[in-house]
């Protein structure tokens, strides 16, 4: 097994985990143009991620908008209704706020692990973060309008635009969800992050947000909805964001699978002094986590790890498991979570041609002295 060495971190429980700490980190770069980047290893011990290394993933350049919370930001909502208009600040202002840890995970995490490789962005573990996410629930305000009762999804634009490809036409970053999803009392139209207003780089002034599910449902720079009687099948809806499998199978994208990952000790570290704290993270989409264990021998035997810090329904959960007294060597380390439904994260991820929903464990390697 290769094992990629870096410098160990360090899994840290703060006096209030609900507050994010500054932090003297950068993302760790994927892309310039678009900007997208990954949260850093060192940044990874902490519940909540901050606002400086949240990871970003876009699909255009951001647009050329002020980072402040501008009264005049508007969505416009039009479609399968009788009564299309625009939404202000001021609108949203009306409904009652809502507050939500979310965990999001870009679809394409961990890409690097599969073989063989993938075309995407080759991201390796940092394309997760967690947040304190406050806004207004859509289906508040999708309920003040006279909806088509035939309506079967609703659209999502964001002010984002460019070619996704050289051949294709420019246009918006655009996703859909059925009613289900986007009337569902949690789907948030939010604004403030970390208790901040949303800055430009993660989709401020207003954003979707679409907990369980991957990242690319939580449209950046929210500027129209759409109802629609039929589904959408537009570039990244249908082309990008599919399960394609070597048997033809093919599926869209959609809740995040059921994932744990160790964050401390890094791959490559001497450990010398015993007991030694392993801990990581783990989460689901499905349904919140129910246990976490982790293997020193590489598969062969399990134990439990214990959760610390906040259990909020759509956020990871944060885990350690006290390591004592090992014999000199090189030792494997594995973990692995169960959620509420049952779903067990498998030892190996689905390859796909595209590289997404990539779950399987992931070992890391250490040696004691």
């Amino acid at each position: 097994m290769h094992c990629k060495c870096s410098k160990a971190g360090g899994p840290q429980i703060m006096d209030s985990p609900r507050v994010a700490r500054p932090i003297n980190r950068t993302l760790k770069p994927v892309e310039s143009t678009p900007l997208i980047g990954e949260t850093p290893d060192s940044a990874l011990d902490s519940w909540l991620t901050p606002n400086s290394v949240f990871y970003i993933r876009n699909h255009f350049d951001s647009p050329a908008i002020s980072d402040l919370q501008d009264t005049d930001w508007t969505i416009h909502v039009e479609g399968a209704i009788e009564n299309p208009a625009d939404i202000s600040f001021s609108d949203l202002s009306k409904f009652p706020k809502r507050t939500l840890a979310v965990t999001l995970e870009c679809a394409g995490n961990n890409r690097t692990d599969l073989t063989p490789k993938v075309p995407g962005n080759q991201f390796e573990s940092g394309a997760v973060s967690t947040a304190v996410w406050a806004g207004v629930s859509l289906s508040q305000v999708i309920s003040s309008f006279k909806i088509d009762t035939d309506a079967v999804e609703l659209l999502f634009e964001g002010a984002d635009s460019g070619k996704p490809e050289p051949e294709e036409n420019t246009q918006h970053f655009q996703r859909s969800l059925p009613m289900a999803v986007a009337t569902h009392p949690d789907t948030m139209l939010a604004f403030e992050m970390n208790g901040e207003p949303i800055g430009v780089a993660h989709g401020g002034p207003l954003r979707l947000i679409v907990p369980g599910w991957y990242g690319m449902a939580s449209v950046k720079w929210l500027q129209k909805i759409t109802v629609l009687n039929t589904p959408y099948e537009g570039y990244f809806q249908t082309h990008k964001y599919m399960f394609r499998s070597e048997e033809n199978y093919e599926r869209p994208v959609s809740v995040m699978r059921v994932k744990s990952l160790i964050t401390s000790p890094s791959s490559g570290t001497n450990l010398k002094e015993f007991p030694h704290s392993i801990g990581g993270f783990a989460w689901s989409g499905n349904a919140e986590i129910d246990t976490v264990e982790v293997s020193t021998d590489g598969g062969s035997t399990w134990n439990p790890a214990n959760f610390v810090g906040p259990s909020d329904k759509y956020s990871w959960r944060q885990w350690t498991f006290p390591w004592t007294n090992p014999n000199k060597g090189h030792y494997t380390l594995i973990s692995r979570a169960k959620d509420k439904m049952g779903n067990l994260q498998p030892k190996e991820s689905s390859w796909n041609e595209l590289g997404y929903e990539v779950n399987g464990t992931k070992p890391i390697c250490v040696n004691v002295l």
